[in-house]
């Protein structure tokens, strides 16, 4: 059994701590364009379960590239911000677009939480 590696397991940041974007391709688009995004933290992923209000903050503050104003921000269109919305998801749970867009979002969370009753299990 091969070893995972400390890489593997932590989000990237820079030397003064704050969150390295990281290129992703819009999978869901037809053209298939790229964006840099920031994958959430667990504070921020739980917010964004528990708090489903919270998207559009948390959506803000987590595509880098191409950047929105405010205003603009309001002006997405709506498979623009599904697609961002899935790329983000994708990247922080490691659960791959074409998953999250055939599957409900409550679906993806219960196999998230179940994958960790059966790791916190196989630990014990």
């Amino acid at each position: 059994m091969e070893s995972i590696s400390k890489e593997k397991c932590l989000i990237t940041r820079d030397s003064e701590g704050k969150l390295l974007p990281i290129e992703v391709i819009l999978e869901s688009l037809p053209d298939k364009p790229h964006a840099k995004i920031i994958p959430l933290t667990k504070g921020y992923f739980n917010k964004i379960v528990n708090e489903p209000n919270s998207e559009d903050e948390i959506l803000r503050t987590h595509i880098i590239e191409p950047s929105f104003t405010e205003e603009e921000f309001v002006n997405i269109k709506p498979a623009m911000y599904g697609a961002f919305k899935m790329a983000i998801l994708s990247l922080t749970t490691d659960v791959s677009q074409s998953e999250i867009q055939n599957s409900t979002t409550r679906a993806l969370l219960d196999s998230i939480e179940e994958k960790k009753k059966n790791t916190e299990m196989s630990k014990d």
